[in-house]
């Protein structure tokens, strides 16, 4: 656990997600939850060795289950945004199997790990921003789409640190399964025009970095678009949009991450930015008429 300003703290280490940590007067906040219940149980116990006082509330920077499945662990009161509170209240009373068949697939040597964990409720969600006070520290919850509907920030103004969740990953692929690429490009712009000095971004996967490291992303994602566009444009057959993707795999590591894994993660955002410019060419197409 890195502290990366008075009273924050990081954990990189975990396989899956970053994790991280503000100290308040009254006990600590996590922000997000290590992806294996081994790793959360640890977090668990590490938060509770920074201070007597319990843990005060658990923010989940969205609603994939790499960040949602080891909630329980922590014992405290989730925040969210309202669409992660939308699709958490969906579910029956267990996490769909689904998230566990894909953590399966990327570490088939971890996957005896899960069982039929049951869902935790959020306690607190908002649409746009939400502001938390604890003593003299504020902490700003701020609404960015993109990898997901349920995408948020977390920052805390007084130390200019800000934790992105997975609309900024450093060495890894950003992947689009469920959101909107040009809604993550909006969001990426918003980050590099931050107006204040920040001291320290924690992506949502990869090591601690600065704003320097919101061009490859951005980079990636307009490619992906242009990609998308031109087959669109051509009417070539949605399915040859495999053709693409060991153009975008060669881009970043694969990791710890089955290669066959990633290259299936790719098609399918593929597939999502296709999806998108394919609605937006056709609603333009049917105003201009």
């Amino acid at each position: 656990m890195n502290e990366l300003a008075k009273n924050i703290f990081v954990e990189t280490n975990y396989t899956g997600v970053n994790v991280g940590a503000i100290l308040t007067y009254k006990g600590p906040i996590a922000i997000d939850v290590p992806t294996f219940p081994r790793d959360a149980r640890d977090w668990a116990m590490r938060l509770h060795r920074l201070n007597q006082y319990p843990l005060q509330f658990v923010i989940l920077t969205d609603y994939s289950g790499d960040r949602t499945l080891n909630t329980r662990w922590l014992s405290a009161p989730t925040i969210t945004h309202e669409q992660t509170a939308v699709r958490l209240n969906s579910y029956d009373k267990r996490y769909p199997l689904s998230f566990s068949e894909s953590l399966n697939a990327r570490y088939p040597d971890r996957g005896r790990e899960f069982n039929n964990t049951p869902v935790e409720r959020p306690a607190i969600s908002f649409e746009q921003k939400l502001a938390l006070f604890k003593g003299s520290r504020e902490i700003c919850l701020i609404a960015a789409p993109g990898p997901t509907t349920g995408n948020i920030w977390v920052y805390v103004p007084d130390t200019a640190v800000l934790f992105t969740g997975d609309t900024l990953v450093v060495n890894a692929h950003p992947l689009l399964n469920d959101g909107s690429c040009q809604q993550w490009l909006a969001s990426l712009d918003r980050l590099a025009d931050w107006p204040e000095p920040l001291n320290a971004i924690v992506p949502g996967r990869g090591p601690v970095c600065s704003q320097s490291a919101i061009q490859p992303v951005r980079d990636f994602l307009r490619q992906m678009q242009d990609r998308a566009r031109q087959h669109w444009q051509h009417q070539q057959p949605r399915e040859d949009l495999a053709r693409y993707v060991s153009e975008f795999a060669s881009q970043f590591p694969p990791g710890d991450l089955p290669v066959d894994w990633v290259k299936r993660q790719i098609k399918q955002s593929l597939e999502r930015v296709y999806d998108e410019i394919k609605l937006d060419q056709t609603n333009t197409t049917s105003s201009d008429t």
